[in-house]
Order: C-alpha cells, then sequence, then structure tokens
C-alpha cells in the first residue's frame, strides 16, 4: 500500500501545468476578465500561441480565412473557446503516454479527457449554464488522479479487479481498500497542490460522486454525466470502466432524459473526424 509521502512525491514529480495555464485557471474564478487579459496573458508563449493558431484554424472549428494571432482567435472563436484551447494544449503532455495500470495504451487517457470535456461543454450549454469553461477544464482534467497513482496500481491491479469483480464494490472504493486511496482523492491532491480556484478542487474530487459535492453540486453531475457517456461511447476504455454503477438521480437533477443524452452522444459522434485533430497538439 502506497504511503502518503510516497503518494505526495509522485505528485511533486508530475511536471506542474505551465503558468500560463495556472494564470488560465485563474481567470476561470473571475468575472472581470476580459479579451485584453486572456490576449496579454497568451502572446508572451511562443509555443503555446503556435499550438492554439494551429488548433483555431483545424479542422473542428472550420473558421473562414486565417487565425494569424491570439487576439484574432478570441474574436473569432470567444473567450470561452480560447480558454478552452490553451488548457487542451497545457494538458496534452500530462495525458498523453500510456496508463498500464488502468489498462490504458498511449494516448486514451488523453482521449477520453478531450471527449468528455467537450461533451460536458454540450451538456452545460444545453443547460444554459455560464460557466462552462470551469465545466470544460474540470471534465479534462477528472483523471489526473489517474496519472500519479498509475505506478502503485500496476502491481495491485490484480487485487483490485478482484474485489470488484467479487464484491459489490465501485472501482474507486476497491482502490480505497487495497491502496489506501483512490485516483480522485489523489486527484484533488493534485489541485490543491496546483493552487487551482476551490470550484475546479471541488468538481475533480465529487465527479464521481457529485450527489455529495456542496459546492458544485451541478458542475459536478455535468462532469459525471459526460464520464459516464464516454464509457458508453467506449472511448478510451480502460479496466475500470465496467465497474462505475450508473445512478439516474443525477440526469434527473441536471432535468435530463434519455432522448437528451442520446441527441448529445449522437451529435459528438458526427465530430469525432474532426475532433481528432486536437489530438496531435504536441
Amino acid at each position: 500500500m502506497p504511503t502518503i509521502e510516497s503518494i505526495i512525491d509522485a505528485i511533486d514529480q508530475l511536471k506542474p501545468l505551465t503558468g500560463v495555464a495556472g494564470k488560465v485557471i485563474a481567470l476561470l474564478d473571475d468575472p472581470d476578465c476580459g479579451l485584453s487579459d486572456l490576449s496579454d496573458i497568451i502572446r508572451h508563449e511562443p509555443a503555446l500561441t503556435a499550438n492554439l493558431l494551429k488548433l483555431a484554424n483545424s479542422a473542428y472549428y472550420g473558421l473562414p480565412g486565417k487565425i494569424h494571432d491570439a487576439k484574432q482567435a478570441i474574436v473569432y472563436l470567444g473567450m470561452s473557446q480560447v480558454v478552452d484551447l490553451v488548457l487542451l494544449v497545457s494538458c496534452a503532455e500530462r495525458f498523453s503516454g500510456s496508463h498500464e495500470g488502468y489498462g490504458l495504451k498511449a494516448g486514451e487517457l488523453w482521449k477520453g479527457a478531450v471527449s468528455g470535456a467537450i461533451m460536458a461543454s454540450d451538456l452545460a450549454q444545453i443547460k444554459g449554464l455560464k460557466q462552462k469553461s470551469l465545466i470544460f477544464t474540470g471534465a479534462l482534467l477528472r483523471d489526473i488522479g489517474k496519472v500519479v497513482l498509475d505506478q502503485h496500481i500496476r502491481s495491485a491491479a490484480g487485487k483490485i479487479l478482484h474485489r470488484v469483480k467479487t464484491q459489490p464494490l465501485t472501482f474507486p472504493e476497491a482502490e480505497r481498500q487495497v491502496l489506501g486511496y483512490d485516483h480522485v482523492q489523489v486527484g484533488a491532491m493534485v489541485a490543491r497542490k496546483w493552487q487551482f480556484p476551490g470550484s475546479l478542487q471541488c468538481i475533480i474530487r465529487f465527479y464521481h460522486a457529485p450527489l455529495e459535492a456542496k459546492g458544485c453540486f451541478m458542475e459536478a453531475s455535468v462532469v459525471h454525466l459526460a464520464d459516464a457517456m464516454c464509457r458508453k461511447m467506449e472511448i478510451g476504455p480502460g479496466v475500470d470502466d465496467p465497474f462505475y454503477p450508473g445512478d439516474g438521480r443525477v440526469a434527473r437533477s441536471l432535468g435530463l432524459d434519455n432522448a437528451g443524452i442520446q441527441g448529445v452522444m449522437d451529435n459528438f459522434g458526427k465530430k469525432m473526424a474532426h475532433i481528432n485533430a486536437l489530438f496531435d497538439v504536441q
């Protein structure tokens, strides 16, 4: 069983998000942030700007004409979309490798992160929620704890899988029994270590159990539902996927029925060819 010291050491070794990504995440809690504030943050990062423009000009967005600078991207796409793109670029490196402890080949955790973030954003738009970028970011980073726990879970995967297959346990419950921590708890530790806003920490900690979330119930519920939709569509499937029982109360609390949820998944399926362009950022 890993000690708290070994978990903290693994978090310390995890390359943190760039300074610019941290500044952008801080904007999620700043209602007074404007176009010039975001542009000033981005324009001092040439590599980030290059990747941002690569994404803005990809087939996924299908914009008329060529986007030449960050400020132009913000004007055409809107601040929310550009914040999402900056975070996609900044987070790609942390998720793109293989995570064998969870049965994930190279790129599968990243594909699941991006797909969940896009579907969560679509759900937020349907619900008319204002904090779309916060929800997008929460979905994108929801499994950051798996990156840290992967090295520990590799030797314990057999024990964890035996428990979930023979006992009425969810995968996180089995993780806690075998390892002492589950991936959402560790994800929340990463979020605190990196000084994410409290609302983002809350989503990462409670997205598997949004009914327990006191400060981010609606946002965590949207991310929970998007995560379930990824599993249903078998996007980036891992060994843990069969062991998250559905909870119809979450969808009902959001006022969504099966037809509405299916509509989001169908729409996402149509986007898949273009979305693949988002997985090429280095």
